[in-house]
């Protein structure tokens, strides 16, 4: 049984307010209510209030980190291998579990619904990126039994099945940052659409626009289909699926903006983007880089491809879109074309 002072409903909040600040309050218990009366979990008998004892439950404590919710089940040395920061996309976390933590899975997945209240599923990368569609697969250690969710960003909802698809919220800013660049009456490509991400928040912010989004990958171009659709924007974009180098030949039109956000061997596919670029086409490419020689590894690349098509073109901006490993970064070009007279 726990002390409480019982109070009448009308009451309530400033009774609330009162034993806080005179610090009798016990945070550990759960407030009670019935038809007429608020009960508060109180750790002494305060004067001036009618005290009684009620059976209440615990009080969930709050946590502000991963650490302070393990410090009790991990040790010093454990936390040290804790990884601190992991992915939340929509309601499902997904994490790397660090070496020698293995059997504390179970625990740091509940420490992370703990902490993140509106996480109902997490998952552990069970390998590395790999296969034509570079999905790294996971799988459940807490939670729910499901890798699909919904994830809203800049006002778009999209759904990602975390498992099937390629999919990183680290880059919303870089999203944000394209999206706000777009013009009225643009032609969009978007190549390694996936789940349309790029394109969702794009026509969020501009409805004038056409946008051609590419995906190759049978699962992700199945919710690129149903995100347009949830966001009704089917008179914005427009999928195709297919690989890029066959794809981008249903694309009728010449284009104002190519976005190539795969991180790994876009260079490849910049020929096929210059195909279908206006002479002063911007082109957003993505590039996995060395740490220390990033923009100068990035930029080489380009120019060997434009090279090899006779494509002229300057660097309008250029920016580390995202560390990816110690040494390693991914890194954007903006990408201006230029006139043949230029």
């Amino acid at each position: 049984m726990v002390l409480c002072v019982k109070v009448r409903k009308k009451d309530a909040e400033k009774t609330r307010k009162h034993l806080v600040e005179i610090g009798v309050f016990d945070k550990r218990y759960k407030t009670f209510f019935d038809s007429a009366y608020v009960y508060f979990p109180i750790k002494d008998k305060v004067k001036g209030y009618e005290t009684v004892e009620k059976k209440l439950k615990a009080a969930e404590q709050s946590y502000f980190s991963l650490e302070e919710a393990l410090k009790d089940r991990l040790s010093e040395d454990e936390l040290s291998k804790l990884t601190k920061s992991f992915d939340i996309i929509g309601d499902i976390a997904v994490i790397e579990i660090g070496k020698g933590l293995e059997r504390y899975e179970k625990d740091i997945a509940e420490a992370i619904m703990k902490v993140h209240k509106h996480v109902k599923t997490v998952c552990k990368r069970a390998g590395k990126h790999g296969g034509v569609f570079r999905i790294r697969p996971v799988e459940v250690i807490g939670g729910d039994k499901r890798t699909l969710t919904e994830h809203k960003e800049s006002g778009a909802r999209m759904l990602v099945d975390v498992n099937k698809v390629y999919f990183t919220p680290r880059l919303s800013h870089e999203r944000e940052r394209i999206a706000s660049q777009v013009k009225a009456g643009e032609r969009i490509a978007y190549f390694f659409a996936g789940v349309g991400p790029f394109a969702l928040v794009i026509g969020k912010k501009q409805k004038n626009v056409k946008i051609y989004a590419i995906e190759l990958n049978p699962e992700a171009y199945r919710l690129l289909v149903k995100n347009i659709s949830l966001n009704h924007m089917e008179n914005i974009i427009i999928p195709i699926k297919g690989d890029v180098s066959v794809a981008y030949k249903r694309i009728a039109e010449r284009c104002d903006r190519i976005i190539m956000p795969l991180p790994e061997g876009a260079r490849h596919f910049l020929k096929y983007a210059f195909k279908i670029a206006k002479a002063d086409a911007v082109v957003h490419y993505y590039q996995f880089a060395p740490k220390d020689n990033a923009f100068e590894y990035a930029e080489e690349i380009v120019k060997e491809e434009a090279d090899k098509e006779g494509i002229a073109f300057k660097i309008i901006n250029k920016r580390i879109a995202r560390p990816y490993s110690p040494s390693t970064v991914q890194v954007v070009l903006d990408i201006k074309l230029l006139k043949a007279d230029a």
